[in-house]
């Protein structure tokens, strides 16, 4: 498993359990991606009927084959912070698994894509490379303006968020460990915005070839895999943090105290309650496919 899937999939874990109702995302998935969709690009009448129609087939999918192996897998967690044993090598593990269930569902949202994409008229494309350019821009004015200690600021403070609804307070050891973490992380953010205008202009020279649809779809499958052409000192540098990321949260899990672990316990039962009482009606996390379609084109 790749190392770029391990940090989304530690990421999403997050995401997954700071969610307030798993069951009420997942029924109105096909509403919410349209949604977020329509923020990148002006769907019209026939194209959100597309979508929603594709999501839904993949909903059946999803709900069938995925729920029974989050549910296992949520206990695992649940029962290896019990047990404290939650080390390098086990929340590695199960960032592996997570990434696989990532993995998984990106294969099965390429084709949507390729369809919506072949939708796009000239206008909706340049609406899409415009998206693309304001976050390219956006990027390189903060690479310009901010300091080394502000970039640490915000890794400390964004963790520190995602646990603090996971686990409530973190006590001043576990910040200062955060402190710690950020302040040993490698910068990435020029290689990021390297891999940003690359992207940016595979996807305007895919879009431009949209009636090509076994290109399209090779274009796409790439896509999703950004890391195959990082260059090795990229590839490098996310591997360092990937590893000081795993140290960083094998020690605070270690500093947990039993009110933290408590609720930590409590909200991966909710979440493993509220897989369970889905129906398989047409469903699937919204978590997972928006933080894989935002976080993968990025590299």
């Amino acid at each position: 498993m790749s190392s770029v899937r391990n940090l989304i999939a530690l990421s999403l874990l997050l995401v997954l359990l700071a969610g307030c109702s798993t069951r009420l995302a997942y029924n109105n998935l096909d509403w919410l991606t349209v949604r977020w969709v329509n923020q990148q690009v002006s769907l019209d009448g026939s194209q959100r009927t597309l979508l929603r129609d594709l999501i839904e087939e993949q909903q059946l999918w999803h709900c069938a084959t995925q729920l029974d192996d989050y549910q296992d897998w949520i206990e695992q967690v649940r029962l290896d912070l019990l047990a404290q044993r939650l080390d390098q090598q086990r929340l590695s593990d199960h960032g592996d698994r997570l990434a696989a269930f990532a993995r998984a569902l990106a294969d099965r949202l390429q084709p949507v894509l390729v369809e919506l994409a072949v939708s796009l008229d000239d206008e909706q494309v340049d609406q899409v490379l415009l998206a693309l350019d304001e976050r390219i821009e956006k990027l390189r004015e903060e690479i310009g303006t901010r300091s080394d200690e502000q970039w640490a600021i915000d890794r400390v403070e964004g963790l520190e968020r995602r646990l603090r609804r996971v686990m409530g307070a973190i006590n001043p050891a576990q910040r200062a460990r955060l402190e710690l973490w950020a302040s040993e992380l490698t910068a990435t953010h020029a290689y990021q915005l390297a891999q940003r205008l690359y992207w940016r202009d595979r996807i305007a020279g895919a879009l431009a070839r949209r009636d090509d649809r076994a290109f399209l779809d090779q274009e796409i499958s790439a896509l999703l895999a950004p890391d195959a052409v990082w260059p090795e000192a990229y590839r490098q540098a996310i591997e360092s943090n990937r590893q000081l990321t795993l140290e960083a949260l094998e020690e605070v899990v270690a500093m947990t105290e039993p009110a933290q672990r408590d609720k930590i316990s409590a909200r991966l039962s909710r979440l493993k309650n509220d897989f369970q009482r889905l129906s398989c009606e047409g469903e699937a996390p919204p978590a997972l496919i928006e933080s894989t379609i935002a976080a993968t084109p990025s590299g």
